[in-house]
């Protein structure tokens, strides 16, 4: 009986979750080509650990943010990450071939193995061919996207499709022919999947999803492609067919906003829900809680590292409610209440200080404390632990999006991640039209229903008329920061694929809050405080033009592959 050469590696791990009767008929992990791979079962277990691999957030048992979505927004100016022992270093955005990101991402071919897997197993299963195409689209999804990534990543990377042994070393394809594999390859699963599911079904991968991440896909090559008016043309056709289908729309209100984070927004119940990395008490959970919550915040029966927090930057880059800018002397921002009147996605966005969030020790909902991070300030309640000079994160401003308190332990967090959301259509939608028509007006009036959403002033009453197509890109690039911040990749795409790194990292310091004259810690300090020089420094960004933009291949991958090296094919 012939073995198989690879699929103990998917398969002992599906059973694991989903089948112990294998374990029982096949002893001593020892698998065959009849017995695994013939029934529509043994495709819903494989396809299940596909899901289980979609990108989310961070399952190391310190909740770093290595191998997540947020490790994305630590390599842009929103954010920074004060590391931890083996925790990737925020100011190592100067990557090398050894920094440990760069081979965290390149792992991404462990998944496409998986996929590859399934897919060619397929035509020798023995039930419906309409159902094997659904299991073999979803698959092909999941693979497309992680090349989507790594082409985006590395540029030119292997091209790898079918199941591989342990001697093959395949070369590098050309970026051209894999961005093109991953744009026929989305293209076609968009013919194949169901707009919508119901049911058990609903959150699996549909037609819109595929077809939103070819939007993103082609807009991620704006800055390197041949040929960007055939992109902006595809990224329109993908995003019309999209909002024309009816199935999606932005949650409605501030309030709607802030539920999307919240475990209100699962299970269907949310339908700015393009696609979403699903999480559940027993099955699979995450670490969030435990890499991003606040040291003095309630955390079961862990405890938080709190290595990750948001960048003063950011803070003042929201918008008053009037749609001015803080700097702006006619904006109404008051330094002594910088919280007054901003932006409701700030608050989304950001645990500051004089918020009340429960207590270590409680029972995640009492006793209650107000959070202050500053060095000498301890409200009533408070805790020193948050204190930015102690061991937690140092800007002061930490992570609120997705934090929940109803946890057993911080290790298993069981909120679920949007991978892709409505606004982002919409906003993919706006730089296609702009890029590619130069239509500032259609373009403003998809800005506008992602900002009119949470209350926020149209964007001719914020900025004033809209004349330049320069100034929509800038509009557009400020809203997609606003609306995704600390969400994940987003605002690292753009600063990629427009290379704004030259100017977001001009000034490599990382500022948190306010402090003191001289950076000396003083209670009497304003809190909005708009001036660098009596902000935290937290580090620094140290920019490099030549590895930001492209990364290089890891030099473990080359070690095992030299072939890696050779010119693209």
């Amino acid at each position: 009986m012939k073995k198989l050469r690879y699929i103990p590696l998917l398969i002992a791990t599906v059973l694991c979750i989903s089948c112990e009767d294998y374990l029982e008929r096949l002893p001593e992990q020892e698998y065959s080509e009849g017995s695994v791979w013939k029934v529509e079962a043994d495709f819903d277990f494989a396809l299940n650990g596909l899901y289980r691999q979609l990108p989310g957030f961070p399952s190391n048992n310190f909740g770093f943010a290595n191998n997540s979505e947020f490790i994305y927004t630590i390599f842009t100016d929103d954010a920074w990450d004060r590391g931890g022992k083996g925790a990737v270093r925020n100011a190592d955005i100067n990557f090398t071939s050894s920094s440990g990101v760069i081979g965290n991402e390149w792992s991404r071919y462990n998944v496409i193995r998986d996929c590859n897997e399934l897919i060619s197993r397929a035509p020798n299963a023995e039930f419906s061919e309409e159902i094997k195409e659904q299991y073999v689209a979803q698959a092909r999804f999941i693979r497309a996207i992680n090349y989507a990534r790594l082409n985006f990543l590395f540029g030119a990377v292997p091209l790898v499709t079918e199941p591989t042994g342990p001697t093959d070393f395949p070369k590098r394809a050309t970026r051209e022919a894999v961005f093109d594999f991953v744009r026929s390859e989305l293209d076609a699963i968009a013919q194949i999947l169901p707009e919508s599911y119901s049911g058990n079904e609903i959150g699996k991968i549909t037609k819109g999803a595929a077809l939103a991440f070819k939007a993103r896909h082609l807009m991620n090559a704006i800055d390197w492609h041949s040929d960007t008016n055939a992109l902006y043309q595809e990224a329109k056709n993908a995003t019309e067919t999209i909002i024309n289908s009816g199935v999606y729309s932005l949650d409605p209100g501030a309030d709607g906003y802030a539920r999307l984070f919240t475990t209100a927004s699962e299970h269907g119940n949310s339908k700015e829900s393009v696609l979403t990395s699903n999480y559940a008490t027993g099955t699979r959970v995450h670490t969030y809680n435990r890499g991003m919550a606040a040291k003095g915040a309630y955390s079961g029966s862990n405890k938080h590292g709190c290595y990750m927090g948001i960048s003063n930057g950011l803070v003042e880059a929201f918008q008053m409610n009037n749609g001015k800018d803080v700097h702006d002397k006619s904006s109404g921002y008051d330094d002594k209440n910088p919280w007054l009147d901003r932006d409701p996605r700030l608050d989304v966005t950001v645990l500051r200080a004089g918020e009340s969030i429960p207590k270590k020790g409680g029972n995640g909902v009492d006793p209650t404390y107000i959070f202050d991070a500053h060095p000498k300030i301890t409200p009533p309640g408070g805790v020193k632990t948050d204190d930015v000079n102690k061991a937690t994160n140092p800007t002061g401003y930490n992570i609120s999006k997705y934090i929940a308190y109803d946890v057993v332990s911080s290790t298993e967090c069981h909120i679920d991640y949007k991978i892709m959301r409505y606004a982002e259509v919409l906003l993919l939608r706006a730089e296609a039209l702009l890029g590619g028509d130069s239509d500032i007006s259609g373009a403003i009036q998809l800005v506008d229903q992602v900002r009119n959403r949470v209350g926020m002033p149209s964007v001719n009453d914020s900025y004033g008329a809209i004349a330049d197509v320069s100034e929509a890109l800038e509009v557009i690039l400020n809203e997609r920061r606003f609306e995704f911040a600390s969400e994940g990749p987003q605002r690292y795409f753009d600063i990629r694929r427009h290379r704004l790194g030259e100017t977001v990292f001009a000034d490599p310091n990382v500022y948190g809050i306010p402090l003191g004259k001289n950076r000396k810690p003083n209670k009497k300090v304003k809190e909005g405080d708009l001036n660098d020089a009596v902000k935290n420094i937290c580090g620094q960004k140290l920019f490099n033009a030549a590895t930001y933009y492209v990364w290089p291949i890891p030099q473990s991958a080359i070690d095992l592959n030299p072939s890696l090296l050779e010119n693209p094919e």
